[in-house]
C-alpha cells in the first residue's frame, strides 16, 4: 500500500457551508467527481458546482423526511473498502460500488440547539445519524480515505494536494481520523448529557469534555508536567483564558493560575471595592474600603512578609498612583477589573511582573471541584455559599450588634478561603491577622495573634473579630480570643463541646454567633 493516497471521488454532506464552495471548485478543477446529498446538492448545483446526487448513483431516494439519505451499501463500501483486499474489490466491482477518496462531512448543529432551549422536537431531530455514521467509517479506514470534519481544514487539503498530485499522506489521513473519532465522541457526549437532562437523572458515568489549550513550564514543581485544558462544555465567553487580558509579563505558570483563581473568588465573593493579597493559595491580607489605596495599604500591612512576591487583586481601576504604591513592593502578578494607560506605564518598568485585566472574577468560578486519586475521582460542587445576615444564630449573652455583624460576614468570606484549620482576625472590614493550615485550630489561632502582634501592635487585637471554618472542638481556643480581647466570634457550630464553647465566650462577654455553615478548605 502508498504512503500516499490519490483523491478521485468524494462525498460532500455539511451542515456548515463555510468555504464549502472554494474546496469545490479545487476538487472540480482536479477532475474529481463530488457526491452529494440534500441541502448540500442543492446548494453546490446553485452555484454550478459539477455535482452527483447520491440518490441517483444508490438508486435509492431520501426517505423519513430527509432522515435516511447516505445509509446506503454503495455509499458505506465505498468507504469501507480496503483497497490492497482482493476479495473487498471483487465485491466492489460485483454490486457496482464506486470507491469514495474523500469524506467531506460536519454535523448538525445539536449543541447550539439545545443551548437555545428548542423544543424536544427539534433538538431529536438535530440528532446526526448518517453523518457521524460517514465520518467513524472513512476515520476507521484512514488508510485509505481521508476524512474532513471541519472547514478549518480545507485549505491545508488543498494545498497538499497541490503539493502532491492529488494524494494525501498516511501521516495527515491519521491526523484528521483522530480528529474526527475526537469529534463524534463529544458529540455523543453533548447527545448524551441531553437526554440526561429531559430525563431528570444523573449520569452514572462522569466524562470530562476538554481540549488543549497550552503545555506549562512545569507543575507545582520543576519535576512535575502540566497543561492547561478548556471545558468545552461551556462557552469560550465564560472560560478563564478568553476572559483574561495578559498585558505584560513573563509566562504564566501552574502555581499563578492557583493563586489567580483563589484571589479573585474571594475578591468576588466580597463582592466590593476591596483588595485581595494571596501567597500560595492562602490571603495574606484582605481589606474592603472604598478606596482602594487606602484598601492595599491595609491588605499589605496585615502581612508583609508573606505578600513578598505574591498576587493582588483588585476589585476595581488600578490608576497611576495606586499602581506607583504597588511597585513598591516586589509582586508576581497584579490583577485588576480595569487598569488605566497611566498604571500600565508604570508597571511597565517591571518586565517580569505579570500583569492581567479580567473584567469578571466569576469566570474563574469551577461548575464542579476535582481530585484525582489513584484509579478514583474525587468529584464534589463548589462551596459557593456564605452565610447572610438571617443565617446568623446568636448563642451568648452578648449579641452582636451591625458593625460587628458585617465584620463578621466579612470575616467569614475571607476565613472560606483560608486552608484548613482557618482562624482570620478582622476589624473594620480588614484582616489583622490569618492562621492558616494547621493540623489544629488552637495553633492557628495562636500563628493569627501573634502575626497580628507582629505587624501591628500588641493591643491591635482588642475589640477584633474572628472567623473559624469549623466549629471549636474544644472551649482551649476561646481563652486566648477572651485575653486579647476580641468582642466577636463567627463559626459553624456542630460541636459536641459547643454548650463548653459557649460557656467559655460568656465568661469573656464574647459575643458569638453560629452560621451552621462550615468551610473546610484542604
Amino acid at each position: 500500500m502508498s504512503n500516499k493516497i490519490k483523491i478521485k471521488r468524494v462525498i460532500i454532506s455539511v451542515f456548515d457551508k463555510t468555504k464549502i464552495l472554494k474546496l469545490s471548485n479545487f476538487l472540480i478543477s482536479q477532475n474529481i467527481e463530488i457526491y452529494s446529498t440534500g441541502g448540500t446538492y442543492n446548494f453546490l448545483k446553485g452555484n454550478n458546482i459539477k455535482v452527483k446526487e447520491v440518490s441517483d448513483y444508490t438508486k435509492s431516494p431520501e426517505i423519513l423526511g430527509g432522515r435516511v439519505k447516505t445509509l446506503h451499501p454503495k455509499i458505506h463500501g465505498g468507504i469501507l473498502a480496503e483497497r490492497n483486499s482482493s476479495e473487498h474489490l471483487k465485491e466492489i466491482k460485483k454490486n457496482k460500488i464506486h470507491l469514495i477518496d474523500l469524506v467531506v462531512v460536519n454535523l448538525y448543529p445539536f449543541k447550539k440547539t439545545v443551548s437555545v432551549n428548542s423544543s424536544i422536537k427539534k433538538c431529536v431531530e438535530n440528532i446526526d445519524i448518517g453523518g457521524p455514521t460517514m465520518i467513524r467509517a472513512a476515520a476507521k479506514n484512514y488508510k485509505f480515505v481521508t476524512t474532513i470534519i471541519t472547514p478549518d481544514d480545507y485549505e491545508m487539503i488543498i494545498d497538499e494536494m497541490k503539493k502532491n498530485k492529488n494524494t494525501i499522506t498516511k501521516k495527515t489521513r491519521l491526523k484528521l481520523a483522530t480528529k474526527a473519532f475526537n469529534e463524534i465522541f463529544l458529540y455523543d457526549m453533548d447527545i448524551r448529557d441531553w437526554f440526561a437532562k429531559i430525563e431528570k437523572k444523573k449520569n452514572e458515568n462522569f466524562f470530562i469534555q476538554s481540549k488543549l489549550i497550552k503545555n506549562l513550564r512545569y507543575g507545582e514543581n520543576p519535576k512535575q508536567k502540566a497543561s492547561i485544558y478548556q471545558d468545552t462544555s461551556i462557552k469560550g465567553k465564560d472560560n478563564l483564558f478568553f476572559n483574561m487580558n495578559i498585558i505584560q509579563g513573563k509566562e504564566i505558570s501552574y502555581n499563578n493560575i492557583n493563586d489567580i483563581q483563589a484571589g479573585c473568588l474571594l475578591t468576588d465573593e466580597i463582592n466590593d471595592s476591596c483588595v485581595t493579597i494571596i501567597k500560595h493559595a492562602n490571603p495574606s491580607g484582605v481589606c474592603k474600603d472604598k478606596n482602594l489605596i487606602t484598601a492595599y495599604k491595609k491588605a499589605l500591612a496585615c502581612d508583609p512578609v508573606s505578600a513578598f512576591g505574591g498576587i493582588i487583586v483588585i476589585n476595581g481601576k488600578i490608576n497611576k498612583i495606586l499602581a506607583k504604591e504597588i511597585s513598591k513592593q516586589f509582586v508576581e502578578i497584579v490583577v485588576g477589573k480595569q487598569i488605566d494607560e497611566d498604571a500600565k506605564k508604570v508597571f511597565a518598568n517591571k518586565k517580569k511582573l505579570i500583569l492581567i485585566e479580567l473584567r469578571s472574577f466569576k469566570s474563574l468560578r469551577p461548575k464542579q471541584e476535582i481530585k484525582s486519586l489513584s484509579n478514583i475521582f474525587l468529584i464534589q460542587t463548589p462551596d459557593n455559599i456564605c452565610a447572610k445576615k438571617n443565617d446568623l444564630k446568636f448563642v451568648t449573652k452578648k449579641k452582636a450588634n451591625n458593625s460587628m455583624i458585617n465584620d463578621l460576614l466579612f470575616a467569614e468570606k475571607v476565613c472560606k478561603y483560608v486552608k484548613s484549620n482557618a482562624i482570620v482576625y478582622v476589624k473594620n472590614n480588614a484582616t489583622l491577622g490569618i492562621g492558616a493550615g494547621q493540623m489544629n485550630r488552637l495553633d492557628s489561632a495562636k500563628i493569627g495573634s501573634q502575626k497580628a502582634k507582629e505587624f501591628f501592635n500588641k493591643n491591635v487585637l482588642k475589640g477584633s473579630i474572628v472567623a473559624s471554618d469549623a466549629f471549636f472542638p474544644f472551649p482551649d481556643s476561646i481563652d486566648i480570643f477572651g485575653k486579647i480581647g476580641v468582642k466577636a466570634i463567627i463559626q459553624p457550630g456542630g460541636s459536641i463541646k459547643d454548650r463548653d464553647v459557649i460557656k467559655r465566650a460568656n465568661k469573656y462577654n464574647i459575643a458569638m454567633v453560629f452560621t451552621n455553615m462550615r468551610h473546610f478548605k484542604h
